[in-house]
């Protein structure tokens, strides 16, 4: 996939737990709340799954085929499903996504050469 291909809903995008964020089992209430700064979510079935599978590690459609596997509901358009929840969570500051390391050209020799081109032909007294 080229950079020109990566938007926000690629499958490609990694999710992990935002800074400030944490996902943990209430005891209190017996149910699973991912806590962020000024939020309090109890989580449904589906959501937590998908939040657990957010380690900075797997994409989404990684993520997908893993719900898939869970048997929740099969045939389920998982891929959608997650994007959503990931978005949602997202918006609201819970996760953050990062593009794959691979996704991106190494450029930073092109780069530096650009920039020694550009500069090579001014003159200091100018």
């Amino acid at each position: 996939m080229t950079l020109a291909g990566m938007t926000p809903e690629s499958p490609c995008r990694v999710p992990s737990l935002a800074a400030g964020s944490r996902l943990y089992f209430d005891p209190r209430h017996q149910r699973w709340v991912v806590k962020a700064p000024h939020q309090l979510v109890f989580l449904d079935p589906v959501s937590l799954d998908v939040l657990r599978a957010c380690d900075g590690r797997r994409n989404l459609a990684q993520i997908a085929c893993c719900l898939d596997g869970l048997g929740h509901r099969p045939g389920r358009a998982w891929l959608d499903v997650v994007k959503d929840i990931v978005r949602h969570f997202e918006v609201r500051g819970v996760l953050r996504c990062s593009l794959p390391e691979q996704a991106f050209p190494r450029t930073r020799g092109c780069v530096r050469s650009l920039a020694g081109r550009l500069f090579e032909g001014r003159s200091s007294t100018k």
